[in-house]
């Protein structure tokens, strides 16, 4: 069937081909294409809770389909749902754009659809729809032609009340309007390339009247003719989107119940799914494929029973025993008690990147704290691994404590700017209406148990199944170059401190209190004789000891200039953790002094030097 088809689209090309007539065409402008269309029918297609609010996937109620997005736990007007826009919308640009809300408090409820942006004043907002919404009714606020200011940039779209609290439900949100980015061969603007494509290009070479996008003009050399429609021809019949066996579109989910709901929940975005679909065909033609797993005691197997019980054994052993060829499988844990991405971004190298893994996924929503310290090395650690040669599929897990405490909502804006997937802790215990004791945790605030690491190996095993539907396949994966909180460290690697260029240990001695890192240094507290040497780079970072007190701190003297870090840090146990030494934009020669600041215990795992 499928060749049959193929035969008939290049015949019909073959004779789009002998049309000399049209000649050369111009381009057109790109005219309006669905650029967000959210259903809540598998995931929560990248909406969370705004502020306090919680916003999880259910099947309580529905506007279109079966399923929608009930938010709730509201206490001001302005906490509802929200979403990254910045991938949608752009400055100065209009758009048609709707959602369906639904509310049930007995009256009628002002309801606003707003947008959230960032402009020379600041964080500003706007109104897209103002609309009264009786109760029980399903109703849609929409605006056909709304302009995006001027100065816009960083913008979520989010929905809220003006006077109630009331709990919602939200579906069918769709946006419309120019993308942003105009794809090479989607001819008829619904962001998709496709036969549709290849045909009604052929009738713009035949002059008919049709309206066409930039996207046909395929090789962009601002003429649209039959070499743009042969090389449409050649991306379709012989597509570059990686192909994976097993009819995925069709796959029933196991799970019922509150469980599915659990799953559903924690898919926070599927994300750009080019690479994990790489990854997942490598393993099934046989060739070897590596998991690597960061993160901290959760990711380290923290209050599971058993090794075999831990969710990064589960879900390896599940992607074997689903996608592998024999023992082509393999996975590295790197998950160390008490580290954050600070110490993570130093110590991928050699805990995962060496393992040569196919696929890494980053869990560090417990650990981490707000900040520059953590967001920079967290948004950096991301970049680092995008950026190897072998091109790894990155997973975000966001997890969270029993308070429901987490750094998920920081970190969701890294997965949205790089787009990657989101797996949510938080939306699997709200969506699944889960317990944690008897659920998921072990019996403190922090680790899951046997129960809680099942959960997370099948929200990731939801997380291929999904990423293999045809609807979310992707073609090719660019890192963008915009970054969020900053990526400047991704460029960093830890170095022999005792190789180091003009190196002086002066007052300190080699030899630490870690076997792994035993090449490291320890102030010996005779004297206060620097430790100095020479590298060339933008900056270092120290990777130390660090315990809540008792702990000591250094000068950090860099071509003139000091800073002061501390190895007394909160929320530590003594464990490895790590600062910024110096950082300028520019790299340079670098002559460096590490003194005490305060004659201290400090004891330096290592030094990471930033290119």
């Amino acid at each position: 069937m499928k060749l049959g088809k193929k035969r008939s689209l290049a015949a019909v090309i073959s004779a789009a081909l002998t049309i000399t007539a049209a000649g050369t065409l111009p381009a057109v402008p790109a005219s309006a294409a669905r650029l967000l269309l959210a259903e809540f029918e598998t995931t929560n297609d990248s909406f969370t809770g705004r502020g306090g609010a919680s916003a999880a996937w259910t099947s309580d109620q529905a506007y279109d389909g079966e399923c929608s997005l009930f938010v709730s736990d509201r206490t001001s007007v302005w906490q509802g749902a929200q979403r990254d826009a910045s991938s949608l919308l752009a400055a100065g640009k209009t758009y048609s754009m709707s959602a369906a809300v639904y509310q049930e408090s007995g009256k009628d409820v002002e309801m606003k659809f707003s947008l959230q942006y960032k402009n020379a004043s600041g964080t500003t907002y706007a109104e897209i729809a103002l609309l009264t919404v009786p109760s029980g009714k399903w109703t849609v606020l929409s605006n056909d032609a709304y302009t995006v200011p001027e100065d816009a940039s960083d913008m979520q779209i989010y929905m809220e009340t003006t006077e109630s609290l009331t709990d919602f439900y939200l579906d069918t949100v769709q946006v419309e309007g120019a993308p942003s980015v105009i794809k090479a061969g989607d001819v008829n603007g619904d962001l998709q390339v496709n036969a549709a494509d290849a045909v009604l290009l052929m009738k713009y070479l035949c002059a008919e009247d049709v309206t066409i996008e930039e996207g046909a003009d395929f090789n962009q050399d601002e003429k649209i003719n039959a070499v743009d429609l042969s090389l449409l021809k050649d991306s379709i019949l012989n597509p570059t989107v990686t192909q994976v066996s097993g009819d995925w579109d069709n796959y029933q989910e196991t799970a019922t119940g509150n469980m599915l709901k659990a799953l559903q929940g924690s898919l926070l975005r599927v994300g750009n799914t080019a690479r994990i679909r790489d990854k997942i065909a490598k393993a099934q033609s046989g060739d070897t494929v590596n998991i690597g797993y960061i993160g901290g005691s959760i990711t380290g197997g923290g209050s599971s029973t058993s090794e075999a019980k831990r969710f990064v054994n589960l879900s390896a052993q599940y992607f074997k025993e689903t996608f592998g060829q024999g023992n082509n499988v393999g996975f590295v844990n790197a998950g160390v008690a008490g580290t954050s991405s600070v110490v993570g971004n130093m110590r991928v190298d050699k805990d995962i990147f060496s393992k040569n893994c196919d696929i890494i996924f980053i869990e560090f929503a417990v650990n981490d704290q707000g900040g520059d310290r953590f967001q920079k090395s967290y948004e950096s650690l991301v970049k680092k691994c995008l950026m190897q040669e072998n091109e790894p599929a990155v997973i975000l897990i966001t997890l969270c404590q029993k308070s429901l405490g987490t750094n998920e909502d920081w970190m969701l804006k890294v997965g949205q700017n790089y787009d990657l997937p989101v797996i949510s802790g938080k939306g699997a215990i709200q969506g699944g209406n889960l317990d944690w004791d008897s659920s998921y945790g072990s019996g403190d605030t922090i680790h899951p148990g046997d129960g809680g690491h099942q959960l997370i190996a099948d929200c990731i095993g939801y997380y291929y199944r999904q990423a293999l539907r045809s609807e979310n396949a992707n073609d090719s994966y660019e890192i963008p170059s915009k970054e969020v909180f900053g990526a400047e460290y991704a460029n960093n690697k830890l170095a022999d401190i005792s190789s180091l260029q003009n190196f002086n240990a002066g007052s300190w001695s080699k030899g630490t209190d870690n076997s792994a890192y035993s090449g490291g240094y320890t102030y010996s507290k005779n004297g206060n004789t620097p430790m100095t040497f020479t590298v060339e780079g933008k900056g270092i970072l120290l990777l130390f000891k660090s315990n809540s007190s008792g702990m000591g701190a250094v000068n950090v003297t860099v071509n003139g200039k000091t800073n002061k870090v501390s190895s007394n840090l909160q929320w530590t146990w003594g464990g490895l953790d790590g600062d910024v030494g110096y950082y300028q934009p520019e790299s340079g020669k670098l002559d460096v002094s590490i003194s005490s600041a305060d004659g201290g215990t400090f004891v330096l795992y290592g030094i990471a030097v930033v290119q």
